[in-house]
């Protein structure tokens, strides 16, 4: 679960020109998007592009994309981001046997932006697989909000943004390892079972046996594609979740709880308070807590 909903933002491309820029102008941002792409012509060559001095970062959020470049293709699915310069020799489209491809992308100009996207792609080629809750995409989520509200006005605050995705995209690459292909089959089976029952009381060896892993074996691919435990998910969907029922129904806490996959009202109550900080009722009462009607767990 991401920290937008289609009512919260809407899909769209935005273009920064501004006419005054920071002197020593080390990072900027030159476009920002939010796509779904149905059609195969979809289609972006490297080599015959307009932008020139660009550098691409683009995550899918679902369906599927592939990227070609030096002889090789990755397949592009949820959960992983390419980064490319322009120009150079790639090739990025929506292959033909995907019915879609939902993405969010930004492409950022300037020296600072070349050497972190040099840096990443020496230690981890240019595909990289983040969690849809970390810091990388939760920022640039935030910051194609604060675009589409018309904040960002001009170049310096522009640019500053810029430089905070960079560092935040170095402060990644400090642990990852190449990406040679994309998430296990097995382990986005895993997401989609966990966030399409997680209203059902399954445990870790449930999950595990569904996907056809050892449970040790479950954990370890799980921790190192998404750096969390498979219960740690289970347990921000079913909070996220639980944080809309209580904001939105009559469900008392006790039907929250059976519908978010737990089997009390107390053991539930105990779990959101470590998770959320409040108990549930005071949570729905809103007290010494700003009102929210959807709150993103780490």
């Amino acid at each position: 679960m991401l920290s937008y909903t289609k009512g919260d933002i809407s899909f769209g491309n935005y273009g920064f020109r501004f006419s005054e820029q920071p002197e020593n102008n080390l990072a900027n941002i030159w476009s920002i998007g939010l796509e779904k792409q149905t059609s195969t012509a979809y289609n972006w060559n490297g080599l015959k592009r307009k932008e020139l001095g660009v550098c691409v970062f683009q995550y899918t959020l679902s369906g599927k994309g592939t990227l070609e470049i030096e002889g090789q293709s990755y397949p592009l699915t949820k959960g992983q981001a390419f980064l490319v310069t322009i120009p150079s020799e790639h090739h990025y489209f929506l292959p033909e046997d995907s019915e879609e491809w939902e993405f969010i992308f930004i492409t950022l100009t300037g020296k600072e932006a070349f050497r972190c996207w040099e840096f990443i792609n020496r230690k981890a080629g240019p595909v990289v697989t983040l969690s849809p809750h970390s810091t990388v995409i939760q920022l640039l989520i935030n910051l194609y909000r604060e675009t589409s509200m018309k904040q960002l006005k001009d170049g310096y605050t522009a640019s500053a943004k810029a430089y905070e995705f960079i560092m935040e995209c170095y402060r990644f690459a400090k642990n990852i390892e190449k990406v040679e292909h994309a998430i296990p089959d097995n382990i986005m089976r895993a997401i989609t079972y966990m966030n399409t029952h997680y209203h059902e009381q399954i445990t870790l060896n449930d999950i595990a046996e569904k996907v056809e892993l050892s449970r040790f074996y479950f954990i370890k691919q799980f921790r190192k594609h998404f750096n969390m435990t498979p219960l740690h998910y289970l347990t921000k969907v079913r909070m996220e979740k639980a944080v809309e029922l209580l904001r939105q129904t009559d469900f008392s806490i006790e039907e929250v709880a059976l519908k978010t996959g737990y089997s009390n009202g107390n053991y539930f109550n105990k779990v959101f308070r470590k998770a959320v900080g409040t108990s549930a009722g005071q949570f729905r009462e809103g007290k010494d807590i700003v009102p929210i009607d959807h709150l993103i767990i780490d």
